[in-house]
């Protein structure tokens, strides 16, 4: 049997799960669907198709996956919406899903598959909050990390790395106060930053509207 019915009875259901949820995501992927979802299946290794840029620095992409929160009227950040964290494998504090991005995908097909494999979540990937080089304290060695904010419309009961990640969420100033690193932190803040922005819009339409 070929095509997509021989697809679907050699993989389990739930990678035909991540298949029609992949299949919504707004961001052109590289790959077919079906060849995307079975390497998701099971965590990259190795860093064969590791990217490097000039300097020689290894580049990396993550995502801060966040929800809003149900409040009819928000006096803060917290208040407003909430992030998803996981655990270091180390066990020292809690940080965003992040990881290699390689030669055989673009930036935002990495973003969301490295969501996907730790974190078990899938949504809308939005514009880059920016990128930072930072020195990997595990290695001793510099990488470049581009990191995107996703808004989160599924979070999977199953994942890759479900045995080795615990996922949570939290308000913006527990991950502030649980996330050891610096260059995280920073993107989380202009993730704040824009939400800020776009609620100052928005009361400033309610304002005029009131006023006409």
């Amino acid at each position: 049997m070929g095509g997509i019915s021989g697809f679907l009875t050699i993989f389990p259901p739930f990678i035909y799960f991540l298949w029609s949820l992949l299949e919504r995501l707004p961001v052109k992927l590289p790959l077919p669907i079906d060849k995307l979802v079975s390497r998701v299946s099971y965590p990259r290794t190795g860093r064969q198709l590791q990217r490097y840029d000039k300097r020689g620095f290894r580049l990396v992409v993550g995502c801060i996956p966040y929800r809003y929160r149900e409040t009819e009227e928000a006096t803060s950040i917290d208040e407003v919406i909430e992030v998803l964290v996981i655990n270091a494998q180390n066990g020292q504090g809690m940080l965003f899903p992040k990881g290699g991005w390689e030669k055989d995908e673009t930036m935002e097909a990495a973003a969301i598959r490295e969501t996907l494999e730790e974190a078990g979540v899938v949504g809308n990937l939005e514009c880059k909050l920016g990128k930072w080089s930072y020195k990997s304290k595990r290695q001793s060695k510099f990488h470049e990390g581009h990191m995107f904010p996703l808004l989160v419309k599924q979070e999977l009961d199953r994942w890759p790395e479900e045995n080795v990640r615990n996922r949570k969420w939290v308000t913006v100033s527990e991950a502030r106060e649980q996330c050891p690193h610096l260059w995280m932190r920073e993107a989380l803040e202009e993730l704040v930053r824009r939400h800020m922005q776009q609620q100052q819009r928005h009361q400033g339409e309610v304002n005029r509207t009131a006023c006409n």
